[in-house]
């Protein structure tokens, strides 16, 4: 692979050069500092983007031209990275050497560019008619979110742990929030996208990269220089005491979640390490020690995982579970913590976990967009490419895994109850 960044005063554009695949992968990547106000809009602006434009005025139009071009992909999203909110349009398409048509390529970086540039507005309003669908189509992703257990749960817990926290804040917001938005105000988002976002541009694929690159300036009329220092990392503060909180619920089943801070990782033990520790104590499935000690050898649950927020620097632990079974899951993972500390897992633990965490990087090879991602955070993060992380991991000692076990501090307890039995 063949990796080369073209400054293009405004924005970068990064290339990958692979003959491992016969499509092309691009994202274009807007990043801004994440500011609770403005999430409902960036989620629904980018809904917006993809629906139509000035000239493919509705979703119709778009799939047809893009059956045109041979089936090409285009879809949108907004993520949180911790501190960053990141506004993504990501395009596949079939490497042009496999189409016999001339031109193929500046076809394909014509109409992205011309679908991004041109939106489907009239004196700076959004179409109302399309404008109205996709806000019908976000207030009912935010109800099924409300409808799901789990993500209600860690949604609440990370509330408990700190409502002012960048990590709390809800991505598309709440109903009554998108029911403030105007297709006026929308289009202010829209030139706040350009002018106040940093924006660079990823593609990887069988690619002459200056051609491509040639066609991107040609195409992108992209005029603002944003020079602003992004931090990732949100700064969720330890507590001497551990916030304790409950809520009632109409589920069958309870939702035990408990958040713990994973401050003061140095970057190796942040990209790599915590991984290991991770998957010995809770991502590892059937293997993981939570699952062993709460689950197999109690059956106190019915499903407990836990998820590492790199960039919010928390864990999270989540266990669905009967509520006369709370208390004690809440004493076993404590102790599977303490145990980890302790050191009291095997060598055995340590190697397979280093198997596993290989051979899940061994398979991002296999997908252009996940390959693409890992370059993404090298650039933004500077995690390490896949090769020197595989190298990295096949270093680490148990001695390595208890030094990040004693950085992890509980800092909140949150559960959200089920009807059958009060606590």
């Amino acid at each position: 692979m063949i990796f080369k960044t073209y400054k293009c005063n405004s924005y970068n554009v990064h290339t990958i050069k692979t003959d491992k695949f016969k499509t092309i992968h691009m994202e274009i990547i807007f990043r801004k500092e994440l500011i609770k106000e403005e999430l409902p809009y960036y989620a629904f602006l980018i809904d917006m983007l993809m629906e139509s434009s000035k000239n493919y005025p509705k979703k119709k139009n778009l799939i047809i031209k893009m059956e045109e071009l041979y089936k090409l992909m285009m879809y949108g999203s907004t993520v949180k990275t911790g501190n960053v909110l990141n506004s993504n349009i990501m395009i596949d398409f079939i490497d042009p050497q496999y189409i016999d048509e001339n031109n193929y390529l500046e076809k394909v970086i014509e109409f992205i560019f011309d679908v991004l540039q041109n939106p489907n507005a009239i004196n700076e309003e959004f179409d109302l008619k399309q404008f109205n669908f996709i806000k019908e189509r976000l207030k009912k992703e935010i109800k099924s979110i409300n409808d799901n257990p789990f993500k209600v749960s860690v949604k609440s817990a990370l509330n408990a742990m700190d409502e002012n926290s960048k990590s709390a804040f809800s991505l598309m917001g709440t109903i009554e929030e998108i029911d403030q938005i105007t297709p006026a105000t929308l289009y202010k988002y829209y030139k706040k996208l350009f002018k106040e976002n940093i924006c660079d541009i990823f593609i990887i694929g069988n690619i002459d990269s200056d051609n491509i690159v040639t066609l991107i300036k040609k195409y992108y009329k992209h005029r603002y220089l944003n020079q602003n220092k992004l931090t990732l990392l949100v700064d969720n503060k330890e507590k001497k005491k551990i916030t304790t909180s409950c809520d009632e619920s109409s589920n069958i089943q309870a939702n035990l979640v408990m958040i713990l801070n994973t401050n003061n990782l140095d970057d190796l033990e942040r990209h790599i390490k915590f991984q290991v520790f991770n998957y010995i104590f809770g991502s590892g499935g059937l293997t993981s020690k939570l699952y062993k000690k709460i689950r197999e050898e109690n059956s106190l649950c019915y499903n407990i995982s836990s998820m590492y927020l790199k960039y919010d620097q928390l864990l999270i632990i989540h266990v669905s579970l009967d509520n006369k079974n709370v208390k004690k899951a809440i004493t076993l993972a404590k102790r599977c913590l303490k145990e980890m500390v302790n050191g009291d897992f095997s060598e055995e633990d340590l190697k397979d976990a280093i198997k596993n965490i290989n051979l899940a990087l061994d398979y991002t090879y296999d997908n252009n967009s996940s390959l693409l991602n890992n370059y993404v955070f090298n650039i933004f993060d500077s995690l390490p490419l896949i090769e020197d992380r595989k190298k990295e991991l096949n270093k680490i000692t148990k001695e390595d895994v208890i030094k990040v076990a004693k950085k992890i501090k509980l800092n909140t307890i949150y559960v959200l109850n089920g009807k059958d039995i009060k606590q």
